[in-house]
Protein backbone atom coordinates (compact mmCIF):
# COMPACT_ATOMS: atom_id res chain seq x y z
CA UNK A 1 0.00 0.00 0.00
CA UNK A 2 1.58 3.30 -1.08
CA UNK A 3 1.98 5.69 1.88
CA UNK A 4 3.89 8.53 0.27
CA UNK A 5 5.43 9.42 -3.09
CA UNK A 6 7.19 12.53 -4.33
CA UNK A 7 3.69 13.96 -4.81
CA UNK A 8 3.01 13.76 -1.08
CA UNK A 9 1.29 11.64 1.57
CA UNK A 10 -1.64 9.56 0.41
CA UNK A 11 -0.54 9.40 -3.21
CA UNK A 12 0.68 6.54 -5.34
CA UNK A 13 -2.40 4.59 -6.29
CA UNK A 14 -4.51 1.84 -4.79
CA UNK A 15 -3.37 -0.96 -2.45
CA UNK A 16 -2.34 -4.30 -3.96
CA UNK A 17 -3.21 -7.72 -2.52
CA UNK A 18 -0.49 -10.38 -2.17
CA UNK A 19 -1.56 -13.98 -1.51
CA UNK A 20 0.60 -15.90 0.95
CA UNK A 21 0.28 -19.26 2.66
CA UNK A 22 -0.82 -18.10 6.10
CA UNK A 23 -1.88 -14.77 7.56
CA UNK A 24 1.21 -12.68 8.46
CA UNK A 25 1.51 -11.36 11.99
CA UNK A 26 4.20 -8.76 11.18
CA UNK A 27 6.32 -7.34 8.38
CA UNK A 28 9.45 -5.20 8.06
CA UNK A 29 11.22 -3.63 5.08
CA UNK A 30 14.72 -2.64 4.08
CA UNK A 31 14.32 1.04 3.27
CA UNK A 32 17.42 0.93 1.06
CA UNK A 33 16.54 -2.05 -1.14
CA UNK A 34 12.75 -1.93 -0.83
CA UNK A 35 12.58 -5.63 0.02
CA UNK A 36 9.96 -6.64 2.59
CA UNK A 37 9.99 -9.62 4.96
CA UNK A 38 6.70 -10.88 6.38
CA UNK A 39 6.25 -13.80 8.74
CA UNK A 40 3.35 -16.14 9.34
CA UNK A 41 2.30 -17.14 12.84
CA UNK A 42 3.69 -20.56 11.90
CA UNK A 43 7.22 -21.04 10.45
CA UNK A 44 6.52 -19.34 7.10
CA UNK A 45 8.72 -16.42 6.03
CA UNK A 46 7.68 -14.42 2.96
CA UNK A 47 10.03 -12.29 0.87
CA UNK A 48 8.32 -9.56 -1.14
CA UNK A 49 9.69 -7.17 -3.74
CA UNK A 50 7.27 -4.42 -4.64
CA UNK A 51 3.94 -6.22 -4.89
CA UNK A 52 5.45 -9.60 -5.84
CA UNK A 53 5.95 -12.57 -3.52
CA UNK A 54 9.40 -13.81 -4.53
CA UNK A 55 10.11 -16.57 -1.98
CA UNK A 56 8.55 -18.54 0.86
CA UNK A 57 11.10 -19.80 3.36
CA UNK A 58 10.93 -21.76 6.61
CA UNK A 59 12.36 -20.39 9.84
CA UNK A 60 14.14 -22.42 12.52
CA UNK A 61 11.27 -22.19 15.03
CA UNK A 62 10.78 -25.49 16.88
CA UNK A 63 8.13 -24.46 19.42
CA UNK A 64 5.88 -21.55 20.33
CA UNK A 65 6.22 -18.47 22.51
CA UNK A 66 3.26 -17.32 24.57
CA UNK A 67 2.23 -13.69 25.00
CA UNK A 68 -0.77 -11.86 26.43
CA UNK A 69 -2.09 -11.62 22.87
CA UNK A 70 -1.60 -15.31 21.94
CA UNK A 71 1.01 -17.88 20.86
CA UNK A 72 3.34 -17.91 17.86
CA UNK A 73 6.18 -19.85 16.25
CA UNK A 74 7.39 -16.82 14.30
CA UNK A 75 6.58 -13.88 16.57
CA UNK A 76 8.11 -10.70 15.15
CA UNK A 77 10.49 -9.35 12.52
CA UNK A 78 12.74 -6.32 12.15
CA UNK A 79 15.19 -5.48 9.33
CA UNK A 80 18.68 -4.06 9.84
CA UNK A 81 19.25 -2.11 6.63
CA UNK A 82 22.92 -1.51 7.52
CA UNK A 83 23.67 -5.25 7.18
CA UNK A 84 20.73 -6.24 4.94
CA UNK A 85 19.55 -8.84 7.45
CA UNK A 86 16.14 -9.57 8.92
CA UNK A 87 15.87 -10.64 12.55
CA UNK A 88 12.97 -12.96 13.37
CA UNK A 89 11.95 -13.79 16.92
CA UNK A 90 11.01 -17.46 17.16
CA UNK A 91 9.86 -20.13 19.58
CA UNK A 92 12.52 -22.68 20.53
CA UNK A 93 12.03 -26.02 22.26
CA UNK A 94 15.65 -26.06 23.44
CA UNK A 95 17.18 -22.94 24.99
CA UNK A 96 13.92 -21.05 24.75
CA UNK A 97 11.07 -20.54 25.04
CA UNK A 98 12.21 -17.74 22.72
CA UNK A 99 15.12 -17.00 20.44
CA UNK A 100 16.43 -14.92 17.57
CA UNK A 101 17.23 -15.93 14.01
CA UNK A 102 18.86 -13.78 11.35
CA UNK A 103 17.97 -14.08 7.67
CA UNK A 104 20.63 -12.78 5.31
CA UNK A 105 18.79 -11.04 2.48
CA UNK A 106 21.67 -10.45 0.03
CA UNK A 107 22.14 -12.76 -2.95
CA UNK A 108 20.39 -16.04 -2.21
CA UNK A 109 18.65 -15.43 1.13
CA UNK A 110 19.69 -17.83 3.87
CA UNK A 111 19.15 -18.30 7.61
CA UNK A 112 21.82 -18.16 10.25
CA UNK A 113 21.72 -20.50 13.25
CA UNK A 114 19.10 -19.57 15.88
CA UNK A 115 20.29 -17.75 19.01
CA UNK A 116 18.51 -19.15 22.10
CA UNK A 117 17.34 -16.34 24.37
CA UNK A 118 16.86 -18.51 27.45
CA UNK A 119 13.66 -16.57 28.09
CA UNK A 120 10.67 -15.18 26.23
CA UNK A 121 11.49 -12.47 23.72
CA UNK A 122 9.76 -9.13 23.49
CA UNK A 123 6.64 -8.82 21.35
CA UNK A 124 8.55 -6.14 19.42
CA UNK A 125 12.34 -6.32 19.48
CA UNK A 126 14.60 -3.64 18.02
CA UNK A 127 18.09 -3.60 16.49
CA UNK A 128 20.49 -0.78 17.30
CA UNK A 129 22.78 -0.83 14.22
CA UNK A 130 25.25 1.64 15.74
CA UNK A 131 25.83 -0.31 18.98
CA UNK A 132 25.15 -3.73 17.41
CA UNK A 133 22.53 -4.65 19.98
CA UNK A 134 19.20 -6.46 19.99
CA UNK A 135 16.81 -4.84 22.48
CA UNK A 136 14.23 -7.24 23.89
CA UNK A 137 12.15 -6.26 26.96
CA UNK A 138 9.73 -9.08 27.79
CA UNK A 139 6.50 -9.59 29.70
CA UNK A 140 8.44 -11.02 32.65
CA UNK A 141 10.04 -7.62 33.36
CA UNK A 142 13.36 -8.83 31.95
CA UNK A 143 15.13 -6.46 29.57
CA UNK A 144 17.56 -8.48 27.45
CA UNK A 145 20.32 -6.92 25.35
CA UNK A 146 22.19 -9.12 22.88
CA UNK A 147 25.55 -8.03 21.50
CA UNK A 148 25.72 -9.18 17.87
CA UNK A 149 29.03 -7.50 16.97
CA UNK A 150 30.98 -10.79 17.24
CA UNK A 151 30.56 -14.21 15.64
CA UNK A 152 29.04 -15.58 18.87
CA UNK A 153 26.25 -13.43 20.23
CA UNK A 154 26.54 -12.38 23.88
CA UNK A 155 23.37 -12.08 25.96
CA UNK A 156 22.97 -9.66 28.88
CA UNK A 157 19.91 -9.67 31.15
CA UNK A 158 18.52 -6.96 33.40
CA UNK A 159 15.78 -8.34 35.64
CA UNK A 160 13.59 -5.47 36.75
CA UNK A 161 10.46 -5.17 38.87
CA UNK A 162 8.69 -2.58 36.81
CA UNK A 163 5.78 -4.51 35.34
CA UNK A 164 4.96 -6.29 32.11
CA UNK A 165 7.18 -4.97 29.30
CA UNK A 166 5.59 -5.09 25.87
CA UNK A 167 7.77 -3.40 23.21
CA UNK A 168 11.23 -1.94 22.63
CA UNK A 169 12.17 1.39 21.09
CA UNK A 170 15.31 3.50 20.99
CA UNK A 171 16.56 6.87 19.85
CA UNK A 172 19.67 5.40 18.25
CA UNK A 173 21.25 8.84 17.86
CA UNK A 174 21.55 9.17 21.65
CA UNK A 175 21.25 5.59 22.94
CA UNK A 176 18.10 6.39 24.93
CA UNK A 177 16.28 3.03 25.12
CA UNK A 178 12.65 2.53 26.08
CA UNK A 179 10.15 -0.16 26.94
CA UNK A 180 6.39 0.10 27.28
CA UNK A 181 4.82 -1.26 30.49
CA UNK A 182 1.53 -2.91 29.58
CA UNK A 183 -1.61 -2.11 31.63
CA UNK A 184 0.01 1.06 33.00
CA UNK A 185 0.66 4.59 31.77
CA UNK A 186 4.41 4.16 32.25
CA UNK A 187 7.59 3.89 30.18
CA UNK A 188 10.90 2.38 31.26
CA UNK A 189 13.74 4.63 30.04
CA UNK A 190 17.48 3.87 30.08
CA UNK A 191 20.64 5.46 28.70
CA UNK A 192 22.74 2.79 26.99
CA UNK A 193 25.75 5.10 26.97
CA UNK A 194 25.74 4.85 30.78
CA UNK A 195 24.99 1.11 30.97
CA UNK A 196 27.40 -1.35 32.62
CA UNK A 197 27.83 -4.85 31.16
CA UNK A 198 29.08 -7.87 33.11
CA UNK A 199 30.03 -10.89 30.96
CA UNK A 200 28.52 -14.28 31.75
CA UNK A 201 26.27 -17.04 30.40
CA UNK A 202 24.16 -15.02 30.21
CA UNK A 203 25.77 -11.79 31.39
CA UNK A 204 24.01 -8.92 33.08
CA UNK A 205 23.60 -5.23 32.38
CA UNK A 206 22.54 -2.38 34.62
CA UNK A 207 21.96 1.33 34.25
CA UNK A 208 21.88 3.34 37.46
CA UNK A 209 20.51 6.31 35.49
CA UNK A 210 17.40 4.47 34.28
CA UNK A 211 13.91 5.28 35.51
CA UNK A 212 10.24 4.44 35.11
CA UNK A 213 8.48 7.61 33.99
CA UNK A 214 4.76 7.95 34.71
CA UNK A 215 2.33 9.54 32.23
CA UNK A 216 -1.05 10.02 33.97
CA UNK A 217 -2.87 10.81 30.71
CA UNK A 218 -1.83 7.38 29.31
CA UNK A 219 -3.01 5.47 32.40
CA UNK A 220 -5.95 3.14 31.57
CA UNK A 221 -9.14 4.54 33.05
CA UNK A 222 -7.79 8.07 33.46
CA UNK A 223 -10.85 10.13 34.40
CA UNK A 224 -10.04 12.88 31.89
CA UNK A 225 -8.57 11.13 28.85
CA UNK A 226 -9.74 7.54 29.37
CA UNK A 227 -6.15 6.41 28.92
CA UNK A 228 -4.55 4.12 26.35
CA UNK A 229 -6.35 0.84 25.74
CA UNK A 230 -4.38 -1.75 27.80
CA UNK A 231 -1.89 0.99 28.70
CA UNK A 232 1.43 1.67 26.99
CA UNK A 233 1.86 -1.24 24.56
CA UNK A 234 3.25 -0.21 21.16
CA UNK A 235 6.08 2.27 20.69
CA UNK A 236 8.32 3.57 17.91
CA UNK A 237 10.85 6.39 17.45
CA UNK A 238 11.22 8.05 14.06
CA UNK A 239 14.84 7.32 12.98
CA UNK A 240 17.24 10.22 13.30
CA UNK A 241 14.80 12.26 15.40
CA UNK A 242 13.94 12.54 19.07
CA UNK A 243 10.22 12.04 18.42
CA UNK A 244 8.21 8.93 19.20
CA UNK A 245 4.72 7.46 19.26
CA UNK A 246 3.14 5.39 22.06
CA UNK A 247 -0.04 3.36 21.54
CA UNK A 248 -2.41 1.04 23.29
CA UNK A 249 -3.71 -2.18 21.74
CA UNK A 250 -6.93 -4.11 21.12
CA UNK A 251 -8.97 -0.96 20.52
CA UNK A 252 -9.16 2.59 21.73
CA UNK A 253 -8.51 5.89 19.97
CA UNK A 254 -6.24 7.62 22.49
CA UNK A 255 -2.51 7.55 21.62
CA UNK A 256 0.53 9.58 22.65
CA UNK A 257 3.47 11.49 21.15
CA UNK A 258 6.71 11.84 23.12
CA UNK A 259 9.69 14.18 22.84
CA UNK A 260 12.99 12.57 23.91
CA UNK A 261 16.11 14.40 25.10
CA UNK A 262 18.61 15.45 22.43
CA UNK A 263 21.66 14.44 24.50
CA UNK A 264 22.74 11.52 26.66
CA UNK A 265 25.70 10.39 28.73
CA UNK A 266 24.86 12.00 32.06
CA UNK A 267 21.94 12.40 34.40
CA UNK A 268 18.68 10.46 34.33
CA UNK A 269 17.04 10.36 30.91
CA UNK A 270 13.38 11.24 30.61
CA UNK A 271 10.74 12.36 28.16
CA UNK A 272 10.90 16.16 27.98
CA UNK A 273 7.39 16.73 26.59
CA UNK A 274 4.43 14.59 25.61
CA UNK A 275 0.85 14.86 24.49
CA UNK A 276 -2.10 12.48 24.52
CA UNK A 277 -4.36 12.80 21.49
CA UNK A 278 -7.51 11.18 20.17
CA UNK A 279 -7.29 9.78 16.65
CA UNK A 280 -10.28 11.10 14.68
CA UNK A 281 -12.81 8.73 13.16
CA UNK A 282 -11.77 7.40 9.73
CA UNK A 283 -13.96 8.54 6.81
CA UNK A 284 -16.24 5.48 6.73
CA UNK A 285 -16.08 4.29 10.35
CA UNK A 286 -17.63 5.47 13.61
CA UNK A 287 -14.38 5.58 15.57
CA UNK A 288 -10.70 4.67 15.45
CA UNK A 289 -9.86 1.32 17.06
CA UNK A 290 -6.15 0.60 17.49
CA UNK A 291 -4.92 -2.78 16.19
CA UNK A 292 -3.82 -5.90 18.02
CA UNK A 293 -0.54 -7.64 18.94
CA UNK A 294 2.24 -7.51 17.96
CA UNK A 295 1.32 -3.78 17.71
CA UNK A 296 0.29 -2.01 14.55
CA UNK A 297 2.58 1.00 14.83
CA UNK A 298 5.74 2.32 13.20
CA UNK A 299 7.44 5.67 12.56
CA UNK A 300 9.48 7.17 9.74
CA UNK A 301 10.91 10.42 8.41
CA UNK A 302 9.47 11.67 5.13
CA UNK A 303 12.00 11.81 2.29
CA UNK A 304 10.03 14.75 0.90
CA UNK A 305 9.15 17.03 3.81
CA UNK A 306 11.72 15.56 6.26
CA UNK A 307 9.00 15.55 8.90
CA UNK A 308 8.65 12.72 11.43
CA UNK A 309 5.46 10.68 11.08
CA UNK A 310 3.87 7.77 12.93
CA UNK A 311 1.92 5.04 11.14
CA UNK A 312 -1.02 3.46 12.97
CA UNK A 313 -3.31 0.68 11.76
CA UNK A 314 -6.78 -0.04 13.05
CA UNK A 315 -8.05 -3.39 14.21
CA UNK A 316 -10.00 -4.37 11.08
CA UNK A 317 -7.09 -3.53 8.73
CA UNK A 318 -9.16 -1.00 6.81
CA UNK A 319 -7.19 2.19 7.44
CA UNK A 320 -3.71 3.44 8.18
CA UNK A 321 -3.49 6.74 10.05
CA UNK A 322 -0.43 8.93 9.39
CA UNK A 323 0.32 11.26 12.31
CA UNK A 324 2.51 14.38 12.13
CA UNK A 325 4.53 13.97 15.34
CA UNK A 326 5.93 17.48 15.74
CA UNK A 327 2.64 18.95 14.58
CA UNK A 328 0.84 17.02 17.30
CA UNK A 329 3.20 18.29 19.99
CA UNK A 330 2.65 21.85 18.74
CA UNK A 331 -1.16 21.56 18.54
CA UNK A 332 -3.45 23.42 20.99
CA UNK A 333 -3.84 21.63 24.31
CA UNK A 334 -6.54 21.21 26.89
CA UNK A 335 -4.41 21.05 30.00
CA UNK A 336 -0.67 20.43 30.06
CA UNK A 337 -0.51 17.18 28.08
CA UNK A 338 -3.76 16.61 26.19
CA UNK A 339 -4.34 17.78 22.62
CA UNK A 340 -7.59 19.66 22.13
CA UNK A 341 -10.18 17.83 20.02
CA UNK A 342 -11.01 18.24 17.23
CA UNK A 343 -7.41 18.30 16.05
CA UNK A 344 -6.19 20.90 13.55
CA UNK A 345 -6.58 19.81 9.94
CA UNK A 346 -3.65 17.97 8.43
CA UNK A 347 -2.23 16.38 11.59
CA UNK A 348 -3.79 12.97 10.84
CA UNK A 349 -4.17 11.59 7.31
CA UNK A 350 -6.12 8.41 6.62
CA UNK A 351 -5.32 5.98 3.81
CA UNK A 352 -7.67 3.14 2.92
CA UNK A 353 -5.72 -0.12 2.75
CA UNK A 354 -8.45 -2.30 1.27
CA UNK A 355 -7.96 -2.98 -2.47
CA UNK A 356 -11.71 -2.73 -3.12
CA UNK A 357 -12.06 0.51 -1.22
CA UNK A 358 -13.37 1.27 2.26
CA UNK A 359 -17.04 1.77 1.44
CA UNK A 360 -19.12 4.86 1.97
Amino acid sequence: MPIETSSGIGTGGSPTSITVGSAPNSCASNSTTGQTVCIGNNTDVYLINGSTLTSTLTSGATSTEGFSGGDCENCGVVVDASTNRALITIGLESGGPGGYQFLDLGGTPGFEAPIPAGTTTSENVLIDPARHLILSPNEGSLYQLTNISTSTAALFNNQLEDGEFDSAAEDCTTGIALATVEFTGNLYIADLTQANFTPGTPGTWTDAASQVQIFPEFEPGNETTGGLSAGTCGIAVAPGTHLGIVTGEFGGALEGVIQLPSTSGSGTPGVTDYVAFTVPSPPTEDAWSQGFDPHTVSAYVSPNSHKAYALLENGDFSYVAIVDLQGMLSAPRTGAHTATSPLPAGLVTFICEMPGGCGT
